[in-house]
């Protein structure tokens, strides 16, 4: 259980940690990483449907803190499997929704969101280059709410290989950089590949080169930048209206 904690862990059983009534609920209505174990306290099963605990395996509260991943359980912990998407080709061709793609995204309070953002208003799925976070890691979980379960999101995607493939399949390639030269309301976007750069550095100039335009948010204030999750949230809402 404990090795479900750390990256390597979880790549080695091919499972993690789902933790809360929220992330559970999700794994328990899905096809998606289904769940593998359920555990929960007295106190925690009175928040999970009784249909769901036929085969739950009950804890004492002192050994559910123990294997949780948060300070204060809510005493609903399920072990998922992790099945990747193989073939990615259906994300790529539903070129109604836009499809986000992250760069190295290093925050996974960043990532949860983005994902819970991208579920809530329409994505095609969320591609993660080599070097991000790891979508399965417990606070990562936590902060999609139970959107991990709902968009499709796919690991290890080289940023050449998502382009080439988004091109072919007839969309548009937008970079997002502080300083691009169109402004995100000159523009539909709506089934464009979106490239996201890294928190503190964001794109290159050979990244932001791939792109078919380097895009900005106009913004009316003194602040620099914009938080990633925030500018992944303001796209969506203006590609989608």
């Amino acid at each position: 259980m404990k090795a479900l904690h750390a990256s390597k862990g979880r790549k080695s059983a091919k499972q993690f940690i789902a933790e809360g009534p929220a992330a559970v609920l999700a794994a328990l209505d899905s096809n998606r990483f289904p769940v593998d174990t359920l555990y929960v306290t007295e106190s925690g099963a009175q928040l999970l449907p009784k249909t769901s605990l036929s085969h739950a395996i009950y804890l004492s509260e002192k050994v559910m803190s123990a294997i949780s991943t948060v300070e204060h359980s809510q005493g609903v912990l399920a072990i998922c499997s992790v099945s990747e998407e193989k073939n990615g080709d259906h994300i790529f061709a539903n070129t109604e929704l836009p499809l986000i793609y992250c760069f190295e995204i290093n925050d996974p309070g960043n990532l949860g969101t983005i994902i819970r953002t991208a579920d809530a208003l329409g994505s095609a799925g969320v591609l993660l280059s080599p070097g991000s976070v790891d979508p399965f890691s417990p606070k990562v979980v936590r902060a999609t709410a139970g959107s991990l379960w709902h968009i499709p999101v796919m690991r290890e995607v080289d940023v050449v290989t998502a382009v080439k493939t988004a091109r072919a399949r007839g969309r548009e390639i937008y970079a997002t950089d502080g300083g691009g030269r169109r402004k995100l309301t000159e523009l539909s976007g709506k089934g464009a590949l979106w490239i996201f750069g890294n928190e503190a550095r964001g794109l290159s100039k050979e990244m932001a080169s791939l792109a078919d335009e380097s895009v900005s948010i106009p913004m009316r204030g003194n602040a620099e930048s914009l938080n990633l999750a925030t500018a992944v949230a303001i796209t969506l809402f203006h590609v989608n209206s």
